[in-house]
């Protein structure tokens, strides 16, 4: 089977609604994603992009993608969204599009990215 187009449809808005007081809701995501086809990068900015189809043309950028690298090597992928609704709704998603995988999980601004693999004398936790 062939993709001619985006298999993802982002749903319909809803109204703006206030959390309580006392949560935090973040605005930057992690994320994890595998294609067949294209790089890691390409396939989030593909992913989100697509999400945000239906917005009419000059709205504002409603999302940012980040690598994060170290010693050359892309260590990580951050997606900074503009509404917090936004990322609070992808927040622990998953999705499987053919061939392709991407998740969204949160992002631990404490990450050691020095020891991001494992060597003898550390080990990496999540």
């Amino acid at each position: 089977m062939q993709y001619t187009g985006p298999t993802y449809r982002f749903p319909p808005t809803v109204p703006e609604m206030l959390y309580p007081a006392g949560v935090y809701v973040e605005s930057t995501l992690r994320v994890w994603a595998m294609s067949r086809w294209r790089g890691a990068r390409g396939f989030t900015d593909f992913f989100l992009g697509a999400g945000y189809g239906h917005l009419p043309r000059g709205s504002p950028r409603m999302y940012r993608v980040e690598e994060v690298i170290h010693n050359g090597v892309v260590v990580a992928i951050l997606a900074h969204f503009t509404s917090p609704f936004d990322a609070f709704y992808l927040l622990g998603r998953v999705f499987w599009c053919g061939c392709e995988f991407i998740a969204f999980t949160t992002h631990n601004i404490f990450t050691d990215y020095d020891n991001v693999f494992p060597t003898d004398e550390r080990m990496h936790t999540l």
